[in-house]
């Protein structure tokens, strides 16, 4: 058992699972079984359609094959290729290509390499893949999981994060519900150590740490509620993480993304409710000023949104404000305006602003193939996302 922990011990209690209890207080332990049989491929085919596309081989940063190799490729924004290292280090460890169904040893190692390589996919929207990667850890409830299963060690093998991309891959299979089902046992499994480690009296750092982790986890059910087009239990969800945040900054984030939902939603009582609780204070700083731009968006006051935002536009790294300017020109029928606002834009999009951009050329272009080559080789083929 490979016993290095790159964060302190108390982040990996977690309750025991009924498997792991079966086996090791009634049947007789089996210790050198696996329960947990992974494995993993990503065929490169951006990479392969992109050689087509430009006639031209995309290029790969090198680095070493571990985790500080893995850092370098996500912090330069190359996410594919930090997959497909993974998959690499993953198969020096026994759980790479080919190896699925197949037995192998857990360790702290593997699934920190596990998590970082779902939540790239879950960025990557790889949802079929994440969800067929996922399949054999199953409800991450496996004996072998747990360091208990091994001598003189207790503590789970699995990073929280981890935890909560296996929890939310179920939104993007025929199944979305059941994301709630792991979201309210996530909850459930934060909160009992939460109480036990209070009953321990635990430092105020541990309880802090978990207390942090059942917020993450309440955010996520109430993103999930939102994407499940539960708009209403959403927003009393985020509503209740509001009334006990207590950081100012956050306080203010919080009520910022309830006036977006509501805008989004089409609630006007909502939308005018949560606008009018912003603090007057903050009315001058850039993120209300373009909050409050969405009450004039919302009313179809697309001149009047423009005029808020021009203010703003020699902000040229901002792509909030360039989106919006140009969605306002865009439907107050000035679409070539528009389209010459997306092409000034010289830092990577965002996606929001590429997929306007690619909707405008849409409306009006005869060549729309060529463009999203043009598109391709100017924002993607440089090492962006590769």
């Amino acid at each position: 058992m490979d016993a290095t922990l790159r964060e302190p011990s108390y982040l990996y209690e977690w309750p025991e699972s009924d498997r792991l209890k079966k086996v090791l207080y009634v049947e007789s332990p089996k210790l050198e079984h696996c329960f947990t049989r992974s494995g993993s491929l990503m065929e490169d085919l951006v990479a392969v359609k992109a050689g087509e596309l430009l006639q031209k081989t995309p290029s790969r940063p090198s680095v070493a094959p571990n985790i500080e190799g893995l850092k370098q490729l996500i912090v330069s924004g190359n996410l594919r290729s930090a997959v497909n290292l993974t998959t690499k280090i993953l198969t020096d460890l026994g759980q790479g290509f080919g190896m699925a169904g197949q037995p192998s040893r857990n360790t702290f190692l593997t699934f920190e390499i596990w998590a970082s390589r779902f939540q790239l996919l879950m960025a990557l929207k790889c949802y079929a893949l994440l969800n067929d990667e996922l399949s054999p850890f199953e409800e991450l409830d496996a004996p072998d999981l747990y360091t208990q299963y091994y001598p003189h060690v207790y503590r789970t093998l699995v990073p929280f994060s981890l935890r909560l991309v296996h929890a939310e891959s179920l939104r993007f299979t025929p199944f979305p519900w059941a994301t709630i089902r792991r979201i309210n046992l996530l909850e459930e499994n934060v909160t009992e150590i939460i109480e036990a480690e209070t009953e321990k009296r635990s430092s105020p750092e541990v309880l802090d740490a978990w207390r942090k982790r059942l917020l993450v986890v309440q955010k996520l059910k109430a993103r999930t509620l939102y994407c499940l087009k539960e708009y209403n239990l959403s927003i009393l969800m985020y509503e209740r993480i509001l009334a006990r945040e207590e950081n100012e900054e956050k306080k203010l984030a919080l009520k910022l993304l309830l006036v977006r939902i509501a805008a989004v939603v089409g609630d006007e009582k909502s939308l005018l409710r949560f606008l009018n609780g912003l603090p007057v204070s903050a009315n001058k700083e850039k993120d209300v000023l373009l909050h409050r731009c969405l009450k004039l968006v919302f009313y179809g006051q697309y001149t009047k949104a423009l005029d808020l935002l021009k203010p703003f536009m020699s902000q040229l790294g901002d792509p909030r404000v360039w989106n919006n300017a140009a969605v306002c020109m865009l439907y107050s029928g000035h679409i070539n305006d528009a389209l010459k606002l997306f092409e000034k834009y010289f830092e990577t999009p965002n996606e929001p602003l590429v997929l306007n951009l690619v909707s405008i050329n849409e409306l009006i272009s005869r060549n729309i193939k060529q463009k999203k080559v043009e598109f391709f080789f100017i924002f993607c083929f440089p090492g962006h996302d590769f």
